[in-house]
């Protein structure tokens, strides 16, 4: 699967504004698209990290290279 980035933005948004307080939310706010979602690859990359001391830089991190990595790192790679 990829991972939308930027450039699979449409090119023109048209918000819709609904001035509607929202009982549950702080302040009558609701979350606003999927921002908090930010924030999860970096972590995910940095827990592989601090499991196996190998930093990877493409999303998304499939098992089979994280195992490529560990054998290149045992066979004297950097991985």
């Amino acid at each position: 699967y990829l991972i939308p980035t930027v450039y699979d933005m449409p090119d023109e948004i048209h918000p819709l504004v609904l001035e509607i307080a929202d009982p549950q939310g702080p302040y009558g706010v609701r979350g606003l698209g999927e921002m908090p979602m930010l924030v999860l690859a970096p972590a995910i990359l940095d827990a592989i990290h601090d499991a196996t001391g190998i930093w990877f830089t493409k999303l998304p991190v499939k098992a089979e290279d994280v195992l490529l990595a560990l054998a290149a790192r045992e066979d004297g790679g950097e991985g």
